[in-house]
């Protein structure tokens, strides 16, 4: 009896503990995905503006 109270137990934390670590493994992934676009984004604006004023200046 005591062997199935542990077997149940030990399924119910799979079956809870599975989906909730992919789930929180995908939403890291997306949101530094995002952050690594974001910083890309922000980098060509900043060699955009830096550009034409070095033409001028130089």
């Amino acid at each position: 009896m005591t062997f199935l109270v542990l077997l149940a137990l030990g399924l119910l934390m799979a079956v809870i503990y599975v989906p909730l670590r992919i789930y929180l493994t995908l939403t890291t992934r997306s949101r530094r995905l995002r952050l690594l676009q974001r910083i890309r984004q922000l980098r060509q604006k900043l060699g955009e503006e830096l550009t034409p004023e070095q033409g001028v200046v130089g």
